[in-house]
């Protein structure tokens, strides 16, 4: 009921705050109407993008016309249902208008005055106090990944180039890799997900914890392609991640905590001020 109150909530709030369903008056075209409502030809051609082809114009048009139309008739249904108790949703709407109205101060004085800037040292600090937060549950690799067409594949010297760490075998498999391969990537060095190798192998693997533990090498084919992934270093689900997998995480959970804690001293000031000031008396 509450979901559905706040979809009613929301229809008249469009109503009060805009001209999309006003009166017909002079010089203004109906291109819908439902019960003594309309939806006017202005209304329609202010809500379409901008710079839209006039294809695409009267394909969203007609989008725009039903949608309305199917609001409108759901809405009368419900009014027509509902008593009175029910369509009263003043309170309701001053609780919506008051939530945004708060929001919006609060986030203007934190883009205001809120330092945003993280340290790496407060990241770092964060991570080596709170590693029950930092469990995974996900097996992660960092590894480099190609597909190579059958006929072109060199494997003996691909394997050399995958399972090599120095420059110089870097470069000669990113240049082969342009010229032959059908997908090449080392993820920038990232750690990953290792479902993103997974997902691109033509088998799937009954136990990815074993196979990591086994293999630093992984290699499979089909008809046409030869799918190779170096391993070169991974953690497993219930390890504690790496810092680098989570450092931006840290950084948002630690900027959330300056934002809970500016809004709890805002609420604490503005309390102290309308006190001093006389503002408010709570009578028992």
């Amino acid at each position: 009921m509450r979901k559905y109150l706040f979809y009613i909530i929301l229809i008249l709030s469009v109503l009060s705050g805009c001209g999309h369903f006003s009166a017909v008056s002079s010089g203004d075209t109906e291109v819908a109407k439902v019960g003594d409502k309309s939806l006017l030809r202005k209304d329609l051609a202010a809500a379409l993008p901008r710079g839209i082809t006039k294809p695409d114009s009267i394909n969203q048009s007609g989008f725009l016309i039903q949608r309305w139309v199917r609001q409108e008739l759901m809405l009368k249904q419900a009014e027509e249902n509902l008593n009175d108790e029910q369509k009263d949703v003043q309170r309701e709407l001053d609780e919506y208008r008051t939530s945004i109205i708060i929001h919006r101060y609060q986030q203007q004085l934190i883009n205001q005055k809120l330092d945003t800037a993280i340290a790496s040292g407060d990241i770092r600090k964060f991570y080596d106090e709170h590693p029950e937060k930092f469990v995974l549950d996900q097996n992660i690799v960092k590894a480099i990944y190609i597909e190579v067409p059958k006929r072109e594949a060199k494997l003996d010297q691909l394997k050399r180039w995958l399972n090599a760490s120095d420059d110089k075998s870097r470069m000669e498999l990113e240049k082969y890799s342009f010229q032959y391969a059908t997908k090449f990537d080392y993820f920038n060095e990232q750690w990953i997900d290792f479902s993103q190798i997974r997902s691109r192998m033509p088998y799937s693997f009954t136990s990815p914890e074993t196979i990591l533990k086994r293999n630093s090498f992984i290699e499979a084919s089909d008809d046409s392609k030869y799918y190779l992934a170096a391993i070169k270093d991974y953690r497993l689900i219930g390890d504690q991640a790496p810092f680098e997998f989570v450092k931006d995480r840290i950084s948002g959970l630690i900027l959330n905590t300056r934002k809970i804690e500016f809004i709890e001293e805002l609420q604490k000031n503005i309390y102290a001020k309308g006190k001093s000031a006389n503002l408010f008396k709570i009578k028992d």
